[in-house]
């Protein structure tokens, strides 16, 4: 929830995730900046889980989305990134 005092038609907001896995997170940002009127240009992330789709979704939607560090699998005992 966000005060109508605190975010606008005039405002252009950078949405930052600290994991963006399946997007629902940035979903629901990006229709609180809706409700407002105000302008979503871009959403950052420091760990993209690659493997659970939110990327794609958010890309597909228009957006543009930048992590800091992509990983395309993890277990137990092992983290893979995107190289």
């Amino acid at each position: 929830m966000v005060s109508k005092e605190y975010l606008n038609e005039n405002d252009k907001v950078l949405i930052v995730d600290d994991f963006l896995a399946n997007g629902n997170a940035c979903l629901g940002l990006i229709d609180i900046v809706k409700q407002a009127k105000g302008e979503v240009l871009g959403i950052s992330c420091g760990v993209e889980k690659t493997y659970q789709g939110g990327y794609q979704k958010l890309v597909d939607l228009g957006y543009k989305v930048h992590s800091l560090a992509r990983i395309e699998d993890m277990g137990d005992d092992f983290i893979k990134f995107v190289k």
